[in-house]
């Protein structure tokens, strides 16, 4: 008698089907020796990890409205207003005194960014870094945005020494243009980021050093940045911050897979 096929083309559609199904995604955590990581799965700013922990939280908290992987993000929330109207996100991170730190996190640029240009400032803070407190700057530098005329936004540095702030600048070499473009809209960029405050007041050896989608877009690494006797030293920081720009339209951003670390990745 002739055996029937049924059984073994049953079990052969299961196994193709168990082999085409999309697998999910899993984030890989750091190896032990990272400082912090978060993926934001908690779905708070509960995370405390080598006495780093969230400071003050501006217009942003943990949503499940856009994530890079899992189902949280940290959501960034800038309100939209009139030309001429400023606007403001921004999330702080306290940790360990250091001379060095390293920071990497998934950014979503949102479909309708535009960084319009101002009669005034137009300048957006992206990432700074220094010693608290803030408002009585020791060591501190940040990151900035400014227009590119186009809708995008190229990268600028600021920077304080000694306590006095000194002129901003853009990354040499030409590199830091068109660091956002309508190309990022609706898109995660990966950003990773070094500091490290200069070695005395006599040497300009400070850095500041960062990478957009692994490509380098800012080398400095002879910055006259010393934070001053008993300041030359960081352990702050934020993510985002003051748009003086603004935007027209509510824009929302969110950062994912957000790492701290005293040395390279």
């Amino acid at each position: 008698m002739k055996k029937s096929l049924l059984p073994f083309t049953i079990f052969l559609t299961l196994f193709l089907i168990s082999c085409t199904k999309e697998e999910p995604k899993i984030v890989k955590e750091p190896s032990e020796d990272i400082l912090f990581f978060d993926d934001f799965e908690k779905g708070d700013l509960s995370q405390i990890e080598n006495n780093v922990s969230y400071g003050s939280s501006t217009y942003s908290s943990v949503s499940n409205k856009v994530k890079k992987d899992g189902e949280y993000s940290l959501e960034f929330y800038y309100k939209g207003g009139p030309q001429g109207e400023d606007a403001f996100s921004e999330q702080r991170i306290s940790y360990p005194n250091t001379g060095e730190l390293w920071i990497k996190y998934d950014l979503y640029i949102p479909n309708n960014y535009i960084h319009r240009k101002e009669n005034s400032a137009s300048n957006n803070k992206f990432l700074a870094v220094y010693k608290s407190d803030y408002r009585h700057p020791g060591f501190q530098v940040n990151w900035s945005l400014s227009p590119n005329n186009t809708g995008g936004s190229n990268l600028t540095l600021h920077r304080y020494r000694n306590g006095t702030e000194q002129p901003s600048i853009s990354p040499s070499g030409g590199l830091g243009t068109n660091f956002i473009t309508e190309d990022d809209r609706g898109k995660w960029i990966h950003i990773m980021a070094r500091i490290k405050a200069p070695s005395s007041e006599n040497t300009t050896d400070g850095v500041m050093q960062l990478w957009k989608n692994d490509v380098l877009v800012c080398d400095e690494t002879a910055l006259n940045m010393y934070g001053g006797i008993d300041e030359n030293f960081m352990n702050e920081l934020y993510l985002m911050g003051w748009s003086n720009s603004g935007y027209l339209e509510d824009t929302i951003f969110y950062i994912d897979n957000l790492s701290l670390n005293y040395s390279a990745f």
